[in-house]
């Protein structure tokens, strides 16, 4: 196979694709796609009729149980000092309050970074805490469900989770992966969070938060596609097609599951002509703390030797320099250094093992694990209009997406013929590399820590 032309084919197919923002619109107007939603299903099974028209093989639907959650109603009254009402909604997992609600006092941790939670221990027992989305301009940024599981162990009652930008919106996530958590939390504006901060610094502010949220046990499905190569070596290339349930979801994931879908149809022609197969995922159940791609990596543990590399395309699109985050792994660096090199297109590459992706459980598993990077590194961002209302349609440029896709073809193509890869991870390589890069205690915050 000749490289040069077959990059100026997927190059020239990509840029000029009307397949492209033609998905990402059919899969925003189902609307959020959340796990267990009648927009899910219709996505998954847009997804799977898609691998079929560009001529995929092995396609398939791969189930999972889960415990399913569904939002209720929500409140947060201040009763003192001085009563007041604050619009709020129930973070997913959220078991419910008891019958008229959870009545305590608040204390504000801050951002709820480790440090924080370690001088305020002493007065959280029995509190609800009050915590910020923001993170530090240094160091490593704690996820939400660190700061949630911070609080669990110190003793709180309840979970009060405040964006840290402006607009009136409330950030949603998860708080444990596929369980309900231990204690009530909800979310409320940037707005609510200010006014609560005052009334919190005149004095002992006392609230009633009550949250009614159901929970059951039900069922998802990754949907699998494959373009056979010459061996049974395998390279995955996957994003999430869930999104959260109060809005499109359209930079997350939309967009990263419009890419998968774009790569399928660009490699579909190269059928029996590449050295490895590629497998295209949409994977279910991301939302709810990285559930379902999680799941996958254990079903098929005794097949994850055969996995040569996973390429994880979550929120893979924006305006910034298009690159990926290595995980600290020094092969996979050079590996994509030289393709930069070879494409003379300048990679941005950054040195992080993200945990709270679908790239991560492959990762635990010793694969050579990627995630596209696309979006400016500004930390005062956090997630820009992602988990909010507003993640909608209209943020998303279309030559960005487009872009997005001809760097990600390029790079798959290597992986897909390239006589050597990275090597994979034995479990010590991993829980070092974890340590080093400060992750243990988040980890074990979020019950994910599996190495003692």
């Amino acid at each position: 196979m000749d490289m040069v032309s077959t990059d100026k084919q997927l190059i020239a197919d990509a840029w000029t694709s009307r397949e492209l923002y033609a998905n990402l619109e059919a899969l925003c107007d189902f609307g959020s796609r959340f796990a267990g939603s009648p927009s899910e299903a219709q996505a998954r099974d847009f997804i799977r009729e898609k691998f079929h028209q560009y001529g995929l093989a092995h396609i398939n639907l791969d189930p999972f149980g889960y415990l399913g959650w569904w939002r209720g109603t929500c409140s947060l009254q201040i009763v003192a000092p001085t009563p007041r009402a604050f619009d709020a909604i129930s973070l997913v997992y959220s078991p419910s309050t008891p019958a008229g609600g959870l009545r305590a006092q608040i204390v504000d941790v801050g951002m709820g970074t480790e440090k924080e939670y370690a001088a305020q221990r002493a007065h959280i027992a029995g509190k609800i805490v009050l915590c910020s989305s923001a993170n530090p301009e240094e160091g490593r940024a704690p996820h939400r469900r660190e700061k949630y599981g911070w609080a669990v162990d110190a003793g709180a009652v309840g979970f009060i989770y405040a964006r840290h930008l402006p607009g009136g919106l409330p950030e949603t996530g998860s708080l444990r992966a596929g369980r309900l958590g231990e204690i009530p939390a909800i979310a409320i504006s940037f707005e609510s969070g200010f006014a609560l901060k005052r009334l919190i610094q005149k004095g002992e502010t006392i609230a009633t938060l009550e949250a009614q949220n159901e929970s059951r046990p039900t069922t998802a499905y990754h949907v699998v596609g494959e373009v056979k190569g010459a061996t049974d070596e395998t390279i995955i290339v996957g994003a999430h097609y869930d999104g959260h349930d109060i809005s499109q979801g359209a930079n997350d994931d939309a967009t990263g599951v419009c890419l998968v879908l774009e790569l399928a149809r660009l490699f579909a022609p190269f059928k029996g002509q590449l050295r490895r197969t590629i497998r295209f995922i949409a994977f279910a159940c991301e939302e709810l703390g990285v559930l379902g791609s999680t799941m996958y990596a254990q079903k098929y543990r005794d097949e994850m030797s055969r996995i040569a590399f996973m390429l994880n395309l979550d929120s893979g699109v924006g305006d910034g320099a298009k690159g990926f985050t290595f995980s600290g792994l020094d092969d996979v660096e050079t590996f994509l250094k030289n393709v930069a090199r070879e494409t003379r297109y300048a990679l941005r590459l950054r040195e992080k093992i993200e945990t709270a992706s679908d790239h991560f459980p492959f990762f635990m598993e010793g694969v050579p694990a990627v995630m596209m990077l696309a979006k400016p590194g500004d930390r005062a961002l956090g997630r820009g209009f992602s988990h909010t209302a507003m993640d909608t349609l209209d943020k998303v440029n279309e030559r960005d997406l487009h872009e997005c896709a001809m760097v990600a073809a390029r790079v798959v193509l290597r992986v897909a013929q390239s006589e050597t890869l990275p090597h994979h991870r034995a479990p010590d390589e991993i829980r070092d590399l974890l340590i080093a890069q400060g992750l243990e205690e988040g980890l074990r915050a979020q019950g994910k820590w599996k190495f003692e």
